[in-house]
């Protein structure tokens, strides 16, 4: 009787063993069926009847909204290419804006950062619906194509606007000594100093570096923030404090930067080469996105004298840019090359949808009284 019961135990233990290992496999196999191998395919493209120097814009739920840097203008379009609201702003006085930069969207509305002072709430119809003072100037000068530097959470805005106590953002070790953004609230108008750099990044040392641009995103209650010459995300927790859970790496084969050193970086040592930077971060409920270009080395830099000002329109030649989809059970995919004939993804808002990007017709040599968007889709090989 013993002997059989051991016998029994036996099998069961090995049954037991066998469903777990299946499990396991199936659950292996599961996530491989959806297999994180990637492409990028042009769709279809789309005509908008409007001509500028375009270097902001956003697209989601079927509506396109650019901004024309050289004039306050903002032109509403759908997936067809139509215009459905173009309207521009006075430069001062009543419903006058100034100095507008990212564009985020939110409930069909939107808001716009400024670098120094004012966030602008626009309606559906683009109309100001009010004007929201932050309670510092800021000191951010410049900007970026695109950058993903504002975002919602909660009726909040968390926005990349340095400035507190009159603090420059180009100081030695800003990133490592300061707050790196704002969380301003909705409905007390209060901001907040939130998110510190993590011991993971080089820029929490006593090393130099470039100074970096900043982009960052939120899904699931977790913040996904990159320095655009770094290759790692940063991620947080939101909640009533911002936390700091983990940093990952993007594992980029090619992403040239310049070394650390115990000075500050001058202007003639951060042109011997260019850097490689994210320009591009965006979340859908399982993956993260990222775009980017891997630099150009000083070798290259140097014969083509890519450092002068007349040389700036070849830097397309010798870049590459890619797209990476980091996805939460599988990790990262293959890394996805954007031709260079793309100029600027407005949005990606998940990988199973289409999104739009402007074409570079000046890359291609071609000279148009319209806008160009490309409808790209990202396909699992």
């Amino acid at each position: 009787m013993n002997a059989f019961r051991l016998f029994v135990l036996g099998i069961s233990f090995l049954a037991f063993g066998l469903f777990f290992s299946c499990s396991k496999s199936e659950k292996e196999a599961s996530l491989a069926t959806g297999s994180n191998e990637w492409e990028l395919v042009i769709l279809d493209s789309i005509q908008v009847d409007y001509l500028a120097d375009i270097r902001e814009g956003t697209f989601n739920n079927g509506i396109g909204l650019i901004k024309d840097i050289s004039s306050r203008t903002l032109v509403k379009f759908d997936t067809t290419g139509r215009i459905l609201l173009k309207k521009e702003f006075p430069q001062e006085g009543p419903g006058s804006v100034m100095w507008l930069q990212t564009l985020v969207e939110h409930n069909g509305e939107y808001f716009g950062l400024t670098s120094f002072k004012d966030i602008y709430h626009f309606d559906k119809e683009l109309n100001i619906k009010e004007t929201l003072k932050m309670p510092f100037l800021g000191e951010a000068r410049g900007g970026a194509y695109n950058r993903k530097n504002i975002t919602v959470w909660n009726e909040k805005l968390l926005l990349w606007y340095p400035g507190r106590d009159g603090v420059s953002p180009y100081i030695d070790h800003f990133h490592r000594d300061y707050a790196l953004l704002e969380l301003f609230d909705l409905k007390t108008r209060n901001s907040i100093p939130v998110v510190r750099t993590p011991s993971t990044s080089k820029f929490s040392g006593e090393d130099f570096h470039v100074s970096p641009s900043i982009s960052f995103a939120i899904a699931n209650d977790s913040l996904y923030l990159v320095f655009s010459n770094e290759p790692l995300i940063h991620v947080y927790s939101m909640g009533d404090s911002i936390q700091w859970v983990r940093s990952i790496d993007i594992e980029a084969s090619d992403f040239k930067l310049l070394h650390g050193q115990k000075t500050p970086v001058t202007y003639q040592e951060m042109i011997r080469m260019y850097e490689a930077s994210v320009y591009g971060i965006f979340t859908d409920a399982k993956n993260i996105i990222l775009t980017y270009h891997g630099g150009i080395d000083e070798e290259t830099f140097a014969i083509n004298e890519l450092k002068e000002r007349e040389n700036f329109y070849r830097y397309p030649e010798f870049l590459k840019n890619y797209l990476k989809i980091y996805n939460h059970g599988l990790g990262w995919s293959n890394p996805i090359m954007i031709p260079a004939k793309i100029k600027l993804i407005l949005n990606i808002e998940s990988v199973e949808k289409p999104f739009y990007a402007l074409r570079d017709d000046d890359f291609i040599g071609e000279e148009h009284d319209f806008l160009t968007f490309y409808k790209l889709q990202l396909r699992r090989k």
